[in-house]
């Protein structure tokens, strides 16, 4: 499956995001490190349609030039899409350093 949006983080902020998101109609696939059980704010997002992995730490995420998309790297796979949103909290600062 191909996503318009990639979602890192789906705590408070981030799964209002992904919820948002898709609701909107675009597709929207969420990352955490987390269990789901730790996120109870992810729930919403997964109803509306999004496609949330939880336990998939991101290692490394890299923006492509001229806003033509971004590539999130995790443990396990590599994911692309158009648009990335950052909503890992404290996490974000061992993903932005």
């Amino acid at each position: 499956m191909s996503h318009d949006v990639i979602v890192i983080g789906l705590g408070r902020l981030g799964g209002a995001a992904a919820h948002r998101l898709a609701s909107r109609g675009l597709r929207v696939l969420g990352l955490d490190s987390r269990p789901q059980a730790e996120l109870p704010d992810a729930d919403e997002a997964l109803r509306a349609g999004a496609d949330l992995r939880f336990e998939e730490t991101v290692i490394d995420f890299h923006v492509e030039p001229a806003g033509t998309g971004a590539r999130v790297l995790t443990r396990s796979s590599t994911h692309a899409a158009p648009l990335l949103v950052i909503c890992a909290g404290a996490d974000a600062r061992t993903l932005l350093l």
